[in-house]
């Protein structure tokens, strides 16, 4: 009995430890960039090159602590409280460190401001995240990009920059890169949509990863795996932006949130009559008039087992 309840133990401390990992990858990656100011030229953005595949590392435990448990059904409310903290650190802070390491250290004050606002947004996200997300049913849609794919970004951009040479920058390209940082944390407050990929897939659903993954491969076979993974970003970035200008025109603001809102309750609706016909849920409720006393006996019999 003792062995159960440590492997029971176990399994429920099996995606803390992957959500813990994440933050290792993290800490790690910034660690990494403060080694890095004190070396110059090729050496100096090695160092910012292996963070940003710590950030990569950070990204991979994200994607399964969450799986890892709902396949073992050990989701708690202090597993949810945890990968969120983790989260802020991993995706918020860390990528904020590996940006101001490869350039903005250079830009003074408008790269901490830069960096800042970064942070900002990614909290921001995690805190909108938290409030909204659904107690029931399936969310179909992101609102705005999440901090995952915004530390992606970072990364995405970090290594094809180092990888293709682009490691000088002039003052206006310190302000484009400063820009675009801003305008990554932007865009994770932002109403674009993108679709989660959760739940039951349509056609459209597999037409949008198949293109992805094939882009992905062809461009890991033209080019380098660096540039491949940041023109992948770029995809999922703009396929969010146009679908969201598209469903826009089409229904209007208005219209498009009460199009995804009866969508999401009709997933909750089929989901409660999948519980109802469940078998458990056949059971017949018990007969309002006494019954004889062999019956109830009988009954009684029968029942006994079931309910313990």
């Amino acid at each position: 009995m003792s062995k159960m309840k440590k492997i029971k133990k176990a399994k429920f401390a099996l995606p803390n430890l992957i959500t813990l990992g994440s933050v290792c990858c993290s800490f790690i990656a910034m660690t990494l960039v403060v080694d890095s100011m004190s070396k110059q030229g090729a050496e100096h953005f090695d160092y910012i090159f292996y963070s940003a595949l710590m950030l990569i590392g950070s990204l991979v435990c994200d994607l399964f602590d969450g799986k890892v448990a709902r396949k073992t059904g050990t989701s708690t409310k202090f597993g949810m409280e945890l990968d969120s903290l983790a989260d802020g650190v991993s995706f918020g802070i860390a990528p904020a460190f590996i940006m101001y390491g490869f350039a903005l250290h250079q830009a003074g004050i408008f790269g901490i401001i830069a960096c800042f606002l970064y942070v900002s947004g990614t909290l921001i996200r995690l805190a909108r995240f938290n409030v909204e997300a659904p107690d029931e049913g399936v969310q179909t849609y992101f609102k705005g990009i999440p901090a995952p794919g915004g530390a992606a970004t970072i990364a995405a951009i970090v290594m094809a920059a180092i990888h293709i040479g682009f490691t000088s920058f002039t003052n206006s390209e310190l302000i484009t890169i400063g820009g675009i940082t801003i305008a990554i944390g932007v865009l994770m407050v932002s109403t674009v949509k993108y679709k989660t990929l959760k739940g039951k897939k349509t056609i459209h659903d597999w037409i949008y990863i198949g293109i992805g993954v094939a882009f992905f491969a062809a461009m890991c076979f033209l080019s380098h795996p660096t540039v491949a993974f940041f023109l992948l970003v770029c995809y999922f970035i703009g396929f969010g932006m146009l679908n969201s200008i598209y469903l826009n025109l089409k229904y209007g603001s208005y219209g498009y949130h009460r199009k995804h809102r009866k969508m999401s309750e009709k997933h909750a609706m089929k989901e409660d009559k999948t519980k109802d016909e469940s078998p458990a849920s056949e059971t017949p409720a018990p007969a309002t008039e006494t019954p004889a006393p062999a019956t109830q006996e009988s009954n009684e019999a029968k029942a006994g087992p079931e309910s313990d």
